[in-house]
C-alpha cells in the first residue's frame, strides 16, 4: 500500500546531497529486492534531502514514498544505516504512514485543491521540457502514477471516461510560483517551478470529476508531480482550500 517514509539521518562526514546521490539512495532502499532498476516507471518517489530543523550539524531528513499495493521492500523499513554517496549515515529515527488505495479513493470529493511544490516541477513531452503549470499536465502526472501503482485491471484505476470529464473541467484558479534550478545528476541543471497552485473544477463538472480530483490530489503527496520524482523533483504537499465547495 502507499507508504510515506521519513528517516532522520546522522552523517558521519560532510554530505553533499546532490541529485545523483539522492537517486542512488532511493534505489538502494526500494530496488534491493529486484523491483526492477531498469524499469522506466519506478514505483517510488523521493523528496530532496533537507537539514533537520533545529538539528545538529550533519543531521538530515529523508522523505520517500513507496507507491504500489503491498508493503515496501524491507530495506526501506529496517535499515539502520544508509550511504549518501560515500558517506555513511546512521538512521536515528524512522516513521511510516501507510494508507490503502481504497482509503485514498474513499476520501471526500473535491472541487478545488491547493498544492505546494517543494522542489522544482517540470514535464517532459516528446523530449522537450515544459515549465508551465498546466493543470491538465499536473493532474495527468498524478493519474499516470496512480494507475501505475495499481494492479492491472484494478477497479480503482481512473477510467478514460472519468478522466475525460475531469480533464475538460479542470482549470488553474490561482498560483504563486517561481522558477528554480536543480541539478539533474548529469552535469547540468534543469529548471522547474516551485510554490503553490490551486486547481479548480468548473461548476458544470460531473460528480465523478470531483471524486477523481480528490483521489489524485491525496495521492500526489506520495507520488509527487511531473518528471524525475525519483530524483527529488516535484515534491508535493496537499494544502487546505479555504471556502471551496467540497474543498
Amino acid at each position: 500500500m502507499p507508504t510515506l517514509i521519513e528517516m532522520r539521518l546522522k552523517a558521519t562526514w560532510a554530505v553533499r546531497p546532490d541529485t545523483r546521490q539522492l537517486h542512488g539512495l532511493a534505489c538502494a532502499l526500494f530496488e534491493a529486492e529486484g523491483t526492477g532498476h531498469l524499469g522506466q516507471d519506478k514505483p517510488f518517489a523521493v523528496w530532496p534531502l533537507s537539514p533537520v530543523p533545529g538539528g545538529a550539524d550533519g543531521e538530515w531528513l529523508l522523505r520517500a514514498a513507496w507507491l504500489p499495493d503491498g508493503p515496501p521492500p524491507s530495506a526501506a523499513s529496517a535499515a539502520d544505516q544508509l550511504r549518501v554517496g560515500h558517506v555513511r549515515c546512521l538512521v536515528t529515527e524512522c516513521t511510516q504512514r501507510r494508507v490503502t488505495h481504497a482509503a485514498l479513493a474513499a476520501g471526500p470529493a473535491l472541487s478545488a485543491v491547493t498544492v505546494r511544490f517543494a522542489s522544482p516541477v517540470y514535464f517532459s513531452q516528446n523530449g522537450v521540457d515544459v515549465l508551465v503549470p498546466d493543470p491538465r499536465l499536473i493532474a495527468g502526472s498524478w493519474r499516470r502514477r496512480w494507475d501505475g501503482s495499481l494492479p492491472a485491471g484494478d477497479p480503482l484505476a481512473v477510467a478514460d471516461d472519468a478522466w475525460q470529464g475531469t480533464h475538460r473541467a479542470l482549470g488553474l484558479a490561482s498560483f504563486g510560483l517561481c522558477t528554480e534550478a536543480r541539478d539533474t545528476g548529469h552535469g547540468r541543471d534543469r529548471l522547474g517551478f516551485t510554490g503553490t497552485v490551486t486547481l479548480r473544477l468548473a461548476r458544470t463538472a460531473p460528480s465523478s470529476a470531483r471524486e477523481v480530483l480528490g483521489t489524485l490530489a491525496r495521492f500526489a503527496e506520495y507520488c509527487g508531480t511531473g518528471a524525475q520524482t525519483t530524483h527529488g523533483f516535484g515534491a508535493t504537499a496537499l494544502l487546505p482550500v479555504r471556502g471551496a465547495p467540497g474543498g
